[in-house]
């Protein structure tokens, strides 16, 4: 998994536990893009996910599925 902010470029993201992910950088006040790896190689790209003005604890639903 990657995420990308709104002033940066793609980030890798670390698998904390199960489904929950981390990243040590400050994405705060900018929108948050991700992508996804399949099973088979292939990256799914979601951009602008989250708002700029996202807040911890809430959730989001990409446009796209895979």
């Amino acid at each position: 998994m990657k995420i990308k902010g709104s002033k940066t470029g793609w980030l890798p993201m670390k698998r904390n536990w199960g489904q929950k992910w981390e990243i040590s950088q400050q994405l705060i006040g900018q929108s948050l893009s991700f992508q996804v790896q399949t099973s088979d190689g292939k990256w799914v790209q979601s951009d602008n996910v989250a708002p700029a003005n996202w807040q911890f604890g809430q959730t989001f639903e990409a446009k796209n599925n895979f």
